[in-house]
């Protein structure tokens, strides 16, 4: 995570930000509750799914559900990021981790690095029936399970797709049905649902 630099402020480069959205931290929920930040801005990266540990730079299965602002293309650029400018078009009322990152010096940054992490259930309150559809869909189509199935993690050359292209299936037409039904935009359940498991695992048919 550490990036070796000689200067000892911001240049304004831009580099931290075309890397990608920051993880949310709980201190950040009220980015969420002022509409700062909407669900369309937000991807939610669920328990079990393959991502990359920036310490170590290695794939890892993620044991925490963790949210993050969305890139350009989900993953790419932090979409807030003005790249004209040069400079966070939210920049008065950033992300913690954004506040706390300082190239030449990632420290304060590490120190909270997947800890007091905002998740979907602090933002949607127990009970209310769009939480009991997110629960089930969490326990239905659970990927931490899914991926302890494939063999070869995670080289997804070596994975046995045949073991989830039945549940595949199946989740494409529950979002397909949550979307008609509720009025969500795709982009909206990247937040409420996270990824789809097409997505996740590079799946593609009918």
């Amino acid at each position: 995570m550490h990036i070796n630099v000689t200067d000892e402020e911001c240049k304004r480069c831009g580099e931290c930000c075309i890397k990608g959205g920051p993880v949310l931290h709980t201190p950040d929920r009220v980015l969420v509750v002022n509409g700062t930040l909407s669900p369309a801005d937000l991807l939610t990266i669920r328990r079990g799914e393959p991502g990359l540990d920036p310490r170590t730079n290695r794939v890892v299965l993620l044991e925490n559900e963790l949210i993050k602002i969305r890139g350009v293309n989900k993953i790419g650029a932090c979409k807030f990021f003005d790249s004209q400018m040069h400079a966070c078009s939210i920049y008065g009322t950033r992300p913690v981790e954004c506040k706390l990152l300082k190239c030449w010096d990632t420290r304060e940054l590490e120190s909270i690095f997947m800890k007091d992490l905002l998740q979907r259930k602090d933002l949607i309150p127990a009970g209310a029936a769009l939480f009991e559809l997110i629960e089930n869909h969490d326990k239905v189509f659970d990927i931490k399970k899914i991926t302890e199935a494939l063999s070869g993690f995670p080289g997804p050359g070596s994975w046995n797709f045949s073991v989830i292209e039945k549940v595949v299936r199946e989740e494409r037409r529950f979002r397909q049905k949550v979307m008609k039904d509720l009025s969500f935009k795709e982009a909206d359940m990247d937040f409420f649902f996270g990824r789809s498991l097409e997505e996740v695992f590079a799946v593609s048919g009918p």
